[in-house]
């Protein structure tokens, strides 16, 4: 890249930024960082516009909000709950289940302005059609984190045996904490609520509310 051709990508960049900035108002949208959002009922949806040269990608993200829930116990982070809920944007503890990309030329400022409309339009037109069931439907598809997201959705379905031969199968190294890896943590976490539901059987049987 020519010194000019570095000095007109800084300033696309820039213009990047506050157009970007200044149409999410329109829409409605918060900004946390590099990342615009929208959360809507159960689900959080966001996207985030990389400029390469004279290329601009938008990037799409969706997810049920149950899915850093459960990520968070099992990393013994629960307190994310109550953090601001940007952190389910950019925190590095969280999901990020990207389910569509667009791509857009960027030469000018007139084609950033088209782009950043068309992805805001797109991310709200997103977050009115697609919902809990259309994740669960391709989340098997998903290239980034698909593993993770694999065992908490089982976990979420109550599936525990399934999600514990799956950390047992595989190394899962995504979230390390110390000196462990997700299947490690994960597999731990899916012990301790076997543990805890045998107990809760064997008080209800002492109880009588289990027949004779």
């Amino acid at each position: 890249m020519t010194r000019e051709e570095q000095r007109k990508y800084k300033e696309m960049t820039r213009y990047l930024a506050e157009k970007a900035k200044e149409e999410a108002k329109k829409y409605h949208l918060k900004k946390k960082d590099y990342m615009f959002y929208l959360p809507k009922g159960d689900m959080f949806y966001s996207t985030m516009l990389d400029l390469r040269q004279k290329k601009l990608t938008a990037y799409f993200y969706a997810k049920p909000l149950w899915l850093d829930d459960i990520l968070w116990d099992i990393l013994d982070m629960s307190s994310n709950k109550e953090e601001p809920i940007s952190l389910r944007s950019v925190g590095a503890f969280t999901i990020h289940s990207m389910i569509r990309e667009k791509e857009f030329t960027a030469e000018s400022t007139e084609e950033i302005d088209k782009a950043v409309g068309e992805t805001f339009e797109e991310l709200t037109a997103l977050a009115d059609s697609y919902g809990e069931e259309d994740f669960l439907a391709e989340c098997h598809s998903l290239v980034y984190q698909q593993e993770v997201i694999e065992v908490i959705v089982l976990l979420h379905q109550g599936k525990y045996e399934k999600a514990l031969a799956l950390c047992q199968e595989k190394e899962i190294g995504y979230f390390g904490v110390g000196n462990k890896d997700f299947s490690q943590l994960a597999a731990s976490y899916i012990k301790r609520i076997k543990r805890s539901q045998g107990s809760i059987l064997r008080r209800k049987m002492r109880e009588g509310k289990y027949g004779h």
